[in-house]
């Protein structure tokens, strides 16, 4: 009697406790109770359809628990030493029991595989019956995107295949299209998680897997203004807006259109620090960062050498050869206004200004000359590259896969010892790279440093 009553008094106590945890924030960075997506919201009902059915059974079988312990409880000594009669069993009580238990299954499983095959196809545009069941309108899901994700050791590719483009780290993408991702990997097994719009996949390698989102504009406004809420990227307003508004160790997404991702498979040392992030975009602003990277890698958009005999109009772009860099160092310079032919990059005529600081231009020849271009592309698609692509670097929120916030401090942090910030990572620790590489001689260099840095965060 006494155990029975310590019991119930246990409970009581802990209940608040309960309560109180129940009461806690669940939109914490990659909360998957946080759902902003056809496909995790899918996810989420069929968890937590699976929570209620547990809490049910939990109840059912400790009140039946209780209620035996009440009732066959012993009253005195002399009951206790009793024997109760002994019986094999009720097969009627266990027939329905097992129906039960098949009734329960069959509940669970049927949203579950509805939610498996929503997963592994994106509906079809012709399939009116699906998308009204969906919610989705024809266009969301005809005009999808695609993107291919490459795993690598440990970073991420995004290969945009329609628009010929490549990004690395920062998944961009339209809030109002349907998104088909195409899983691969380079090396080891790697684990695609985006628990807020689209849950979890692995890439195996030798093998292509998928999975699509779309996300729930209405949840990532959640009543504030677009610019609020989905900031533009092709012109740093969301680098802007994100720095603004957070600290890089936050728990939670400082605007609505910003979800974090992870590896959530170990693939090596710094496995942890595999992360990622996806930017939501309204149509036109993703448009217009596509055509930003389109041109800055199209090798028939880059500046040309100056050509005396050409006419230039305002804002063209040339190569001319600057002393003051170096010998036979090679500048951008910008045309301030119509240029006629023979007039040369010259500053003290008016006509051309520098396109970038002196910094950039020495960072650019850096770049080259401490063998990064042998691992990284800029201003090219370069989707052999070992390293991640550093095209428009400038206009991204994060550096070392998402692991650090992308300012010059932390920037100058990574090149400076990059296995002390991510141990284990192949630009430091990779083939060919030993203490005789001009990498691991930056530590001590703080102008190159800083050269670098500018070069990179010009990138924009």
């Amino acid at each position: 009697m006494g155990h029975i009553h310590k019991l119930f008094l246990r409970l009581i106590l802990v209940l608040p406790v309960l309560l109180a945890f129940g009461c806690s924030r669940i939109d914490h960075k990659q909360s998957a109770l946080d759902p902003k997506g056809l496909v995790s919201q899918n996810q989420f009902d069929v968890f937590m359809l699976s929570v209620w059915i547990t809490i049910f059974l939990f109840c059912a079988v400790g009140g039946c628990l209780l209620y035996v312990l009440w009732r066959y409880r012993a009253k005195n000594a002399e009951e206790a030493m009793e024997i109760p009669p002994q019986s094999h069993g009720n097969s009627k009580i266990e027939v329905s029991l097992i129906i039960a238990s098949s009734i329960i299954l069959v509940i669970l499983a049927i949203p579950t595989l509805q939610g498996v095959v929503l997963m592994n196809k994106v509906p079809d545009p012709n399939d009116q019956e699906t998308l009204d069941k969906l919610s989705l309108d024809r266009s969301q899901v005809e005009d999808a995107i695609t993107v291919n994700v490459t795993g690598k050791r440990f970073f991420w590719v995004f290969e945009y295949p329609q628009y010929g483009i490549v990004t690395a780290n920062e998944l961009v993408f339209p809030a109002s299209k349907a998104v088909r991702i195409n899983l691969r990997t380079e090396d080891v097994i790697h684990s695609f998680w985006l628990p807020k719009l689209a849950g979890k996949m692995d890439l195996m390698p030798g093998q292509e897997n998928f999975l699509w989102f779309i996300a729930d504009k209405d949840k990532i406004l959640d009543g504030k203004t677009v610019a609020e809420a989905m900031p533009s990227v092709f012109d740093g307003k969301m680098r802007e807006t994100v720095f603004a508004k957070q600290k890089f160790t936050d728990e939670f997404e400082p605007v609505g259109g910003l979800f974090y991702g992870q590896c959530a498979e170990f693939c090596g040392n710094s496995h942890a620090y595999m992360s990622f992030r996806a930017l939501a975009q309204t149509d036109k602003d993703f448009d217009m960062w596509v055509k930003k990277f389109q041109d800055s890698q199209n090798p028939n958009l880059q500046p040309k050498a100056y050509d005396p005999e050409m006419e230039y109009s305002k804002g063209s772009e040339v190569t001319f050869n600057d002393q003051s860099l170096g010998e036979n160092a090679q500048r951008v310079f910008l045309a301030s206004k119509n240029v006629l032919p023979g007039q040369a990059p010259n500053l003290s005529l008016k006509v051309w200004k520098k396109a970038h600081s002196d910094d950039y231009e020495i960072g650019k020849q850096l770049f080259s000359s401490l063998q990064c271009v042998q691992c990284h592309a800029v201003n090219r698609t370069g989707i052999g590259a070992k390293g991640p692509n550093l095209t428009l670097f400038g206009l991204r929120t994060s550096l070392a896969a998402g692991w650090m916030r992308n300012d010059p401090e932390s920037l100058s942090d990574w090149l400076k010892n990059s296995n002390d910030v991510k141990f284990g990572n192949l630009m430091w620790n990779g083939e060919g790279v030993d203490d005789s590489h001009p990498l691991r001689n930056l530590e001590d260099d703080d102008l190159k440093v800083n050269q670098l840095v500018a070069y990179l965060l010009e990138q924009i």
